[in-house]
């Protein structure tokens, strides 16, 4: 494998109004080579693991298309220099051709993936089998799978059908039981203040059909599942690739993909412990408006305003600024303390634009606070003519905000 570290002068946008102003950038980095072999990658996703190995997973798509289509298997690369050189890509779990009989080891692809920061436990969950998610029904799954690693991602357990304990948390919906499920690929999240039991409290988003976008948690680290909030009130009607982060005051919020909008909401809890509470309103934020074409990720991050030096969490959300699918970037918004997102209204306005990552067709990101403060970028990048690479690069939140957040 032959990896080409580009130095680019890429556009970040000092503020909205402005638009964008042209800025040096730190190198990024192909972690996977569309078509090095030629099969295609897909599907970026990112973790940093205990040890500060940075982990990444993506589909290796020998149907050269999604689920459903043909076998497809999983790839992994480490790297231990937060993101300057990468091992080459490797085997995480096979579903190709050999398993085609197979019904649900077979295809896995989408990946989501969380390091638990207090050991060296990796899980991903994904999907797999022979059916697309939109002809998946009961009687005939596109499967949800897992994968656990006890050793920071370098190996991994045998992959683990979990369609039945996953599914069955709808059975007795008003609207009826779901017919498809599947974990949103990407970053999963870890909760900094909720511990039950060993482990922190995780949280994932899952679309259903029909129904819309739930958020499930787990407080064994994947060994089991439970529907945050009620199954009769969904977060968001929408049903769609969704992303979640915890607030600095340990609500929730989730981040869904739209047709043409992002729209947010905020899990209250009443009881942590017994994950209590309840969903507000679901709102679309203003500036994003006709720019939301993909998966993208969010993440909050400690910073400090340039202007006065005061602290504050800043959220990011990697997407496109385009409908289309290029330009991906990242949208930044402060939160000046609890008055800035005590409801989800809140997260209607307050976004601005920063660094535009790449200026040209790119779609699926993902995004990882690393242990020194600063912020990895893992993005589908058509750098060449014949599909998406997979890039990485390294930011700080100066160079994310134009120098507004440091």
């Amino acid at each position: 494998m032959k990896y080409r570290i580009l130095a680019l002068f890429l556009p970040v946008a000092a503020c909205l109004a402005c638009g964008p102003k042209t800025v040096p950038v730190a190198p990024q980095v192909t972690v996977f080579e569309n078509y090095s072999t030629g099969v295609p990658y897909r599907i970026p996703a990112i973790a940093q693991n205990r040890s500060g190995e940075l982990v990444t997973l993506a589909d290796y798509r020998y149907c050269h298309s999604d689920i459903g289509f043909g076998p497809i298997d999983l790839h992994m690369a480490f790297s231990k220099d937060l993101g300057a050189t990468w091992t080459a890509p490797e085997l995480m779990s096979a579903g190709d051709s050999t398993l085609a009989g197979n019904e649900f080891n077979y295809a896995f692809g989408d990946p989501s993936i969380v390091a638990d920061r207090h050991s060296d436990e990796v899980l991903s969950m994904s999907c797999g089998g022979h059916v697309p998610w939109y002809g998946s029904k009961r009687d005939s799954l596109q499967y949800p799978v897992r994968h656990r690693s006890h050793d920071g991602g370098h190996t991994w357990d045998d992959s683990e059908n979990v369609a039945e304990e996953v599914y069955s948390l709808f059975d007795g919906r008003e609207m009826g039981p779901a017919q498809g499920i599947f974990f949103t690929s990407g970053r999963m999240c870890q909760s900094r203040q909720i511990k039950v039991g060993k482990y922190y409290r995780i949280y994932t988003a899952i679309p259903t059909r029909p129904g819309g976008t739930y958020v499930l948690y787990s407080d064994d680290f994947g060994g089991r599942w439970n529907v945050l909030g009620s199954i009769d009130a969904p977060p968001s009607t929408t049903a769609d690739e969704s992303k979640c982060e915890e607030l600095p005051d340990g609500s929730v919020i989730v981040s869904v993909r739209k047709p043409g909008a992002r729209g947010f909401n905020v899990f209250t809890y009443t009881d942590r412990v017994k994950a209590e509470g309840s969903w507000g309103s679901d709102v679309n934020a203003l500036v994003m408006n006709g720019v939301n074409a993909c998966n993208g990720a969010i993440v909050i991050v400690p910073a400090r305003r340039a202007s006065d030096g005061r602290k504050v969490q800043l959220l990011l959300q990697s997407i496109t600024f385009q409908r289309d699918r290029r330009d991906v970037g990242i949208f930044y918004k402060p939160l000046d303390g609890p008055d800035s997102y005590d409801s989800s209204e809140d997260f209607a306005e307050g976004w601005q634009k920063g660094v535009m990552l790449s200026d040209h067709s790119s779609a699926y990101s993902d995004l990882v606070l690393l242990k020194d403060g600063t912020v990895g970028a893992f993005w589908e990048d058509a750098l060449k003519d014949d599909g998406f690479d997979l890039i990485y690069r390294r930011l700080t939140v100066s160079e994310i905000t134009g120098g507004a957040y440091r």
